[in-house]
């Protein structure tokens, strides 16, 4: 990509590393949860805490890619960035809650007075938030496929993305389905994934991905 500096893939590959590793992060904890390993509160803890790192790791890494996309395809990074921050916004507030107020009072046994914030159970306010927030999450990871054209480790990530965005309607349908959420399961190994093959993608030299993408046209060619 043309002009991308040694500093902005760094930069990326060290945002998308992160993010990979609170997404991981979080995976773990949940499959434990599941089989009944994990006990309240430790379970909560363990799946908001990384969850909250990821929101943030997660925007620094499309960002990084808006700042190595190419000039002709920046419309598609923009918009991830875009639905990127939403998402970001919208789980941020809730993990927050969750991890310094919810949790708190509930050990304190004073839940009763916070239990209207509490996640994730179906109907509850915060759970429609953070099912919005990775809806836009998933969207934005749509956004983002056009923008890495080519073959190789970049078709990899380009399939990985788009999965990841195919999530989107289901995740939302669990507001009105909650058993949706088997659907989505796969999202703990595609999602980290993608952010695995992107870092990869960002950390190849300029000169490298020159040649894994398609070339322009000539500005007086034809079509």
């Amino acid at each position: 990509m043309n002009g991308r500096s040694n500093l902005t893939r760094r930069f990326g590959v060290g945002a998308a590393l992160a993010a990979a590793i609170a997404a991981i992060g979080y995976d773990i904890p949940q499959i434990l949860q599941v089989i009944g390993v994990l006990s309240d509160p430790w379970d909560r803890i363990l799946i908001f805490a990384p969850s909250l790192a990821l929101a943030s790791a997660f925007v620094l890494t499309i960002a990084a890619a808006h700042a190595a996309t190419p000039q002709e395809l920046r419309a598609w990074s923009l918009s991830a960035l875009a639905l990127a921050i939403l998402y970001a916004a919208d789980v941020s507030l809730v993990y927050v809650v969750q991890l310094g107020v919810v949790i708190p009072h509930d050990l304190r046994g004073e839940g009763h007075e916070t239990a209207f914030a509490a996640c994730c159970a179906p109907g509850m306010p915060t759970t429609a938030i953070d099912l919005l927030g990775y809806t836009y999450m998933s969207a934005s990871s749509l956004l983002l496929a056009p923008a890495f054209p080519g073959n190789g480790v970049r078709r990899w990530l380009r399939y990985a993305l788009i999965v990841n965005g195919l999530f989107a309607p289901m995740i939302l349908g669990q507001l009105a389905w909650p058993w949706l959420v088997y659907a989505v399961a796969p999202w703990i190994v595609s999602f980290p994934a993608s952010m695995l093959l992107l870092a990869m993608v960002l950390r190849l030299p300029p000169q490298h991905d020159q040649l894994t993408r398609p070339h322009s046209l000539p500005a007086n060619s034809p079509g």
